[in-house]
């Protein structure tokens, strides 16, 4: 194997990994956004998640998706 077939196959296994963490991140958003709720306030829409076990949460539609999967709720 030469010096360059192997570099070839390293980019190619990480683009690969990339593509698969990727993919698993999509599909964790993607349960995510199944648990956020909308209710309308003073005529505005706000966001808010109660996930199981955990405590109410009000906030940006994103932040609080960024909380389910940091905290593996999704």
């Amino acid at each position: 194997m030469t010096i360059e077939q192997f570099l070839d196959n390293r980019i190619s296994r990480r683009l690969k990994a990339e593509e698969r963490a990727l993919t698993r991140l999509e599909k964790r958003e993607a349960r995510a956004e199944k648990l956020v709720g909308t209710i309308l306030r003073d005529g505005e829409e706000v966001s808010y998640i109660w996930p199981q076990g955990g405590k109410y949460q009000e906030g940006r539609h994103f932040e609080l998706i960024a909380f389910l999967i940091r905290n593996n709720y999704a």
